[in-house]
Parts: C-alpha cells; structure tokens; sequence
C-alpha cells in the first residue's frame, strides 16, 4: 500500500479557491447520484463535474469528472454528514 504523505495533502477547499481564482468563469456542478440500492445499503454516490468556462457549461463539454461514495454512520465526517463528504470527495477527485 503506498504510503499517504499528509504534508502533501492540498484540501478540497484549497483547490477549489485556486480553481475559481484560475478560472473566475469555471463551474463546478456535482450530482447526487444515488439510487434507491444505494440507500438500502447506506450508501450515497455524487458526481462531480468541472467546466472551465461559461461556454464549457452551455456546450455541457466538462473539462473533468469525479466519482464518491461514502457510507452513512462510522467514523468522522461520515457519521453525521456522508453525503456532504461524498460531494466534497467527488469534487476533490474531478479537481485533481
């Protein structure tokens, strides 16, 4: 398993200041994703899509996709806010 340098970590807030200040007309639109199997298992699943222009979000041409799931309970963020950590993942990981 490779080893996970936390010095190295960018948080998903930061990246998204830099994305709207290196693209003051980009977008980041996200979607809930999740179906009703999703739910009986606990589960939510959000789509992140990142256009770097005005024109990029008319023409629905994303420059960027990210997928997440995250499953309600457990530890952290997940205990009470899964879908709202599955969003901030989705985005993270299309901002990547």
């Amino acid at each position: 398993m490779p080893n996970f340098n936390l010095q190295d970590y960018e948080t998903v807030e930061s990246r998204i200041k830099r994305f709207y200040e290196i693209f003051p007309d980009g977008r980041i639109i996200t979607e809930n994703e999740t179906t009703a199997e999703d739910r009986q298992t606990s589960t939510w699943v959000v789509k992140a899509y990142i256009f770097l222009t005005d024109g990029d979000q008319a023409a629905n041409l994303p420059k960027a996709t990210g997928y997440a799931f995250e499953v309600d309970g457990g530890m952290g963020a997940n205990k009470t806010a899964a879908l709202e950590n599955a969003e901030t993942s989705a985005i993270g990981r299309a901002l990547a």
